[in-house]
């Protein structure tokens, strides 16, 4: 149908439909009609979140109801509909802070996870109240809890341990396991009396200790250097030997002596004092010539006050009239 055969309505309808479709355009002029071709461009589509989430909204408050047929005819059971609930990013993240958070405030302050008292393993004499009087963590949150720290205080205060852990469990375990130092002398010198091990480590007497070797210093030994024990340490191991040899050596009832300059030995019932040097060597040589000595003295009729063997090729007594 030709354009000016067309009323107005039709004209425009036809117009509408040509831009839908891509066609040519069919315009008129002042002077006529005429046609020239129109290209179309890409359609422009816009989003508006909100218009998405109301037509969401829409859909699920038009949602049908379902019926459920029974066994009687014509009955019929209503099922009820759920809207169906979209989860998002934002919801799950805000959860999970929250459940951080409750986690994070019963960690700090709940009674679940707080030190209530030590356990104490392996110990024989130390008793567990002054562990946990030294480490002073009862009631602490379980959080808070230095290993370290409290391992260092261990091994200061208590040089009775030969070896110490601190184990730190969930949810308000605090373990001590340790090993204790067995003693093998009781060293007495100016009215205080010590332990020491085979190390030569010097601790606070505990309960028991019969059956250790009493020495008595007459003076104190030299100072050791710093080493893992410090303070703790009395006597080089060779010095220990050296008392355990003369220990069964010594004449029956004869107590042990020390002193700074001869070293040790006993003082004899007979009167007088013997010594061996500061440890343990060539004791079977010693021996030889302090009964040597003896007899040369026997033979004499002459009573000594000390008789030092602590230098083998220079032994000499002394005698008080």
């Amino acid at each position: 149908m030709a354009e000016g055969s067309m009323t107005r309505a039709q004209q425009v309808r036809s117009r509408r439909l040509q831009r839908r479709e891509g066609s040519p355009l069919v315009e008129r002029n002042g002077f006529g009609v005429g046609a020239h071709s129109v290209v179309s461009g890409p359609q422009m589509v816009a989003r508006n979140p909100e218009l998405d989430r109301r037509q969401a909204a829409s859909s699920v408050r038009s949602r049908r109801p379902r019926y459920l047929k029974l066994g009687e005819l014509g009955a019929e059971l209503r099922l009820p509909v759920l809207p169906a609930v979209r989860v998002g990013a934002r919801v799950i993240s805000a959860a999970l802070f929250l459940g951080c958070l409750a986690l994070l405030y019963l960690m700090g302050f709940s009674s679940a996870f707080t030190v209530s008292e030590i356990r104490l393993q392996g110990a024989q004499r130390l008793e567990a109240a002054a562990v946990n009087t030294a480490l002073r963590v009862a009631g602490a949150s379980i959080f808070s809890i230095q290993p370290d720290e409290l391992l260092e205080v261990l091994q200061t205060q208590f040089p009775e341990l030969e070896r110490v852990s601190v184990a730190v469990g969930f949810p308000s375990g605090l373990t001590v396991r340790v090993v204790e130092r067995e003693p093998v002398l009781s060293w007495q010198q100016a009215g205080l009396t010590v332990w020491v091990d085979a190390a030569g480590v010097a601790f606070t007497p505990q309960q028991g200790g019969e059956g250790l070797v009493q020495v008595s210093a007459i003076s104190a030994p030299p100072l050791m250097k710093t080493d893992q024990y410090g303070r703790h340490q009395l006597l080089r191991p060779e010095m220990v030997s050296a008392i355990k040899i003369l220990s069964q050596i010594a004449p029956q009832g004869a107590p042990l002596i020390y002193d700074a300059t001869h070293g040790f030995g006993w003082s004899d019932p007979g009167g007088w004092q013997a010594f061996f040097g500061q440890d343990g060597a060539d004791i079977v040589q010693r021996m030889a010539v302090y009964r040597s000595i003896l007899a040369e003295l026997a033979s004499r009729r002459l009573a000594p006050t000390l008789i030092s063997v602590a230098e083998l090729h220079a032994p000499y007594y002394r005698m008080d009239y």
